[in-house]
């Protein structure tokens, strides 16, 4: 007997053909590229400030959501190690600074880092370029051995953009290999080996030479802008002029505001550089872009935070509130807009996770469910609320004169901000005006100080202050006060939680030169030096 199979309608093939092909889509992890910057203000990039030019950071975060409550730590080092960690810094031993290059500290391998998870649990292939400085006293703590299948760029910090030196020592790796780039027209300063332009080289290297059956990490860590303040002259020439802002004491000063926008343009020169690879690739098409610095800008170094108070180093809002977004052509539902809520460097390793398919894993995975980060990924994507209502700044009482404790929390609408101990001395709104190239602004200005803390104490109405120009610790009145006692009970419970830093001092000899490189070692290197 001959069976008889009856046709559908053709429609009904069709949808399914298409429901099966969008299934597929959906459930594919997308390619995640997370682009750092180092020392960028809020006043630094060109949808805020359109007199530095970066069309191509403008373009995606106009057509992206763009961060306006993206929090990091005032210096590079605890911003990077909550980047990789998930962790606040007070956890990580990295509460205290900026690691130097005689310093033993590290990421502890009980902490996964964010390369790790994706490679180990879900199948990614992870690169990074760039700045790494969280340690190097031995291999073991090295970008390689923590998750990356490859590592081009500097283990430190303050890196020459040219020679790749600091402190006339070489500090770049490819890979663990020490190497000595080849730049045979310096001193003369052009694109011919700015590390700017070789770093984006490497990531278009890595982008044409991956397999796209894998899904894609890269993490893509610009030392631009942060000094030496070197940049090819010929984007120098794009800014003709001088800058000059007010100090704390009312003093006029000048800042080489022109190289230091410059820099900015040369990243966004090389951010287009790869946007550009990923789509000639075809890897945009599934795929998320995150952008951010890593702290605030430093005015005498040409970097600017205004509206906010502060600069680096400081735990005013311009010190930790800086410039963000992300951009997605397919993954973003809701686009061109600007997002308020609340956004701390620890969420990016939970929401990376959770992209890549492990939502559920943030509630039952060992490495995930002790992280001070959350998952973003639904105020990302569709321009819901922030799953956080709180952020602790830091703790961090190793030495006396630099105690620091903060937390910022939400309360319905209004956001407030309680900080006790070494806010920073750079407590202005700093602002910087262009002057003729040949004469220096003459008029002197009247500095803006904030109100003198009680204790050291501060307390902040951010949502609708956000320069912190009125400080509201010690306020009588009774809501206040109930604010300020919940947020001080805040800081007390978090206490408890912070390890002992992992730079407390300097090694007397480290040992870690080698052939004129800073350098690791294998086994424990030079890790348990003394002072």
């Amino acid at each position: 007997m001959q069976t008889v199979v009856r046709k559908g309608p053709l429609w009904i093939v069709l949808w399914l053909l298409a429901a099966c092909k969008t299934h597929g889509q959906a459930n594919q992890k997308p390619n995640i590229f997370f682009i750092a910057v180092d020392d960028m203000g809020n006043n630094d990039i060109g949808y805020n400030n359109p007199e530095v030019e970066t069309p191509n950071l403008n373009n995606l975060g106009n057509n992206g959501v763009i961060l306006e409550s993206n929090y990091v730590y005032p210096v590079c080092s605890p911003s990077r190690s909550a980047f990789m960690t998930g962790r606040y810094a007070h956890k990580t031993g990295f509460q205290h600074g900026t690691v130097e290059h005689n310093q033993p500290a590290y990421i502890d391998s009980s902490y996964k880092t964010v390369a790790e998870k994706l490679t180990q649990s879900y199948g990614y292939a992870a690169h990074m370029v760039g700045k790494w400085h969280l340690g190097y006293c031995k291999d073991s703590v090295t970008p390689t051995y923590r998750g990356f299948d490859s590592f081009y760029g500097f283990y430190g910090g303050q890196e020459n953009y040219y020679t790749y030196n600091v402190a006339r020592y070489n500090d770049f790796r490819d890979n663990l290999t020490a190497v000595t780039p080849k730049n045979p027209n310096y001193p003369r300063e052009d694109v011919d080996g700015y590390s700017t332009f070789e770093y984006v080289k490497r990531a278009v290297e890595i982008v044409k030479n991956h397999d796209k059956t894998q899904p894609l990490f890269l993490y893509l860590a610009f030392q631009a802008p942060h000094t030496p303040l070197q940049a090819p002259q010929e984007l120098i020439d794009k800014y003709p002029g001088s800058w000059t802002y007010t100090d704390t004491d009312g003093s006029q000063k000048t800042t080489d505001r022109g190289t230091f926008y410059a820099m900015v343009t040369a990243v966004d020169m090389a951010v287009g550089t790869l946007h550009q690879e990923l789509e000639n690739q075809g890897l945009l098409d599934n795929a998320i872009i995150v952008f951010t610095s890593d702290n605030g800008g430093q005015p005498k170094e040409g970097g600017f935070n205004n509206p906010y108070r502060g600069a680096k180093g400081t735990f005013y809002e311009g010190g930790v509130r800086v410039p963000g977004f992300v951009y997605s052509k397919s993954l973003l539902t809701k686009t061109s807009y600007r997002h308020r809520g609340l956004l701390h460097a620890s969420d990016w390793l939970p929401t990376f996770v959770s992209l890549a398919g492990g939502s559920a894993d943030l509630t039952s995975d060992n490495d995930l469910t002790s992280i001070d980060g959350v998952d973003q990924t639904q105020m990302l994507l569709n321009g819901g609320d922030s799953a956080r209502s709180k952020i602790v700044l830091n703790i961090d009482d190793f030495e006396r004169s630099s105690t620091i404790y903060g937390v910022i929390k939400q309360y319905g609408p209004e956001v407030w901000k309680y900080v006790q101990g070494n806010i920073g001395r750079r407590g202005i709104v700093y602002s910087v005006t262009k002057t003729s190239k040949k004469r220096a602004l003459k008029r002197s200005f009247k500095s803006e100080r904030p109100k003198r803390a009680v204790n050291d104490k501060y307390l902040y109405l951010i949502s609708a202050d956000s320069s912190e120009t009125y400080n509201l610790y010690g306020d009588t009145t009774p809501e206040i006060q109930d604010i300020q006692n919940d947020l001080e009970d805040e800081v007390e419970a978090e206490k408890p939680k912070a390890v002992p830093p992992m730079n407390p001092y300097n090694c007397g000899t480290p040992n870690n030169l080698l052939n004129g490189f800073w350098s690791a070692g294998p086994g424990e290197g030079w890790c348990n030096c003394i002072a």
